[in-house]
């Protein structure tokens, strides 16, 4: 059964004994500097990507393909890796041009032979797999790396603010007097620090696929479905989800009244935030959204199929039922009007939960095609909450 799964669906496996020709190696070198340099053009002009592919961005994507451009063939000339028997930027070339010539192919036109031009948009599956591959990558990593960026301006902008403080106390006892008081602003930057941990595993995920660091892409997923729901998860599909039904977890609510509890719901909060992180640090290289690239199956994956989504949505549940307290003991409303923003505030975090439970079941289905995540699920039966669901 691997081997039927290897030689359909796999798109790195190789079976070729041969090593790649210099031919195949100067055919992926071209086709990759023309991709990448059409990526750089999307990506600068497109008016959703430049929010986030920012002069800093672009900096950074130039230094790479330059470095890329030098450097990449005098690795595959040396080392001749077989996974460029399939070049996914070849692939996509090669579909491209194909598509140009049946437009421009005079017999084609003389003949007004359009169904020969419309197959031609249809790709094989090695090339789906390698354009939703290349959208994927575009579009998660460009996201990835600008909330990287910016959440390591912010860590730097807060430790920086902590050090400059910190050194006008002349005491431990000032200085621990000083951090309770910003009690505040240090669980909002545990918070950020979770999350920055979180996004570090994706953002080498989408920016990597090398053998020796295990993360090759088995499978890309392509159902509509599963890509759905997951882009509602990401800007600018989630605002759409946000302005319909409103994003009303708060990560900093405080319950004055309650502040040994508002201590306590946080505090559990970012034990499970930390869980979540702790998934995708588990995940390493392979971290990636839409993808297959080989089952892990350490803490917390031992204990149930996605602790991610479980954790995240716990976390968020906390801070739900901080901001209901909030509604009826803060005085600023009526019962009934306090009522009412609850039960909207819940609408909210029940759609947004069965947002993520979709997303676990249509990555599944994509998953459950390799027969290592089929062993996968036979160990682990559950998927969020053990002996439960």
């Amino acid at each position: 059964m691997t081997t039927y799964f290897d030689r359909n669906y796999n798109i790195s496996f190789v079976e070729e004994e041969t090593l790649p020709s210099n031919n195949l190696i100067i055919k992926h070198c071209l086709a990759s500097y023309i991709v990448y340099i059409l990526i750089y053009f999307l990506l600068s002009t497109n008016p959703f990507f430049t929010n986030y592919f920012n002069p800093e961005m672009q900096k950074y994507y130039l230094i790479c393909y330059v470095l890329y451009v030098i450097f990449a063939p005098v690795i595959y000339f040396i080392f001749r890796p077989k996974s460029l028997f399939r070049s996914h930027n070849l692939e996509i070339y090669t579909y491209f041009v194909n598509i140009f010539k049946q437009i421009f192919n005079k017999d084609t036109i003389f003949k007004k032979d359009y169904e020969t031009v419309l197959k031609s948009f249809i790709p094989s599956y090695v090339q789906k797999q390698s354009l939703m591959l290349i959208f994927i990558k575009v579009f998660f990593g460009t996201l990835m790396f600008s909330f990287l960026l910016a959440n390591m301006h912010s860590i730097y902008f807060n430790i920086k603010n902590f050090i400059l403080i910190s050194h006008n106390f002349t005491s431990f006892i000032f200085l621990k007097s000083w951090i309770i008081s910003k009690s505040e602003r240090l669980y909002g930057f545990m918070i950020l620090l979770l999350f920055t941990v979180d996004l570090c595993p994706f953002v080498t995920g989408y920016l990597t696929e090398i053998s020796f660091l295990n993360n090759k892409i088995r499978t890309v997923d392509t159902n509509i479905m599963g890509i759905i729901f997951c882009l509602m998860c990401y800007p600018p599909f989630n605002n759409i989800t946000s302005n319909f039904l409103g994003w009303n977890q708060n990560n900093s609510v405080e319950m004055p009244d309650y502040a040994v509890l508002n201590w306590v719901f946080r505090i559990i909060g970012l034990c499970f935030l930390t869980i979540y992180a702790w998934a995708s640090v588990t995940l390493g290289f392979k971290a990636s959204n839409l993808t297959n690239r080989g089952i892990v199956t350490k803490f917390p994956y031992n204990i149930v199929r996605h602790p991610a989504y479980i954790c995240k949505n716990i976390f968020w549940l906390f801070t739900t039922i901080q901001l209901i307290i909030l509604n009826f003991t803060s005085g600023n409303y009526t019962f009934h009007e306090s009522l009412l923003k609850s039960i909207l505030i819940i609408i909210s975090y029940l759609f947004w939960m069965m947002i993520y439970y979709f997303r676990a079941i249509t990555e599944e289905r994509h998953l459950i095609q390799d027969p290592d995540y089929q062993e996968y699920v036979k160990k682990v039966r559950w998927r969020f909450i053990p002996h439960i669901i």
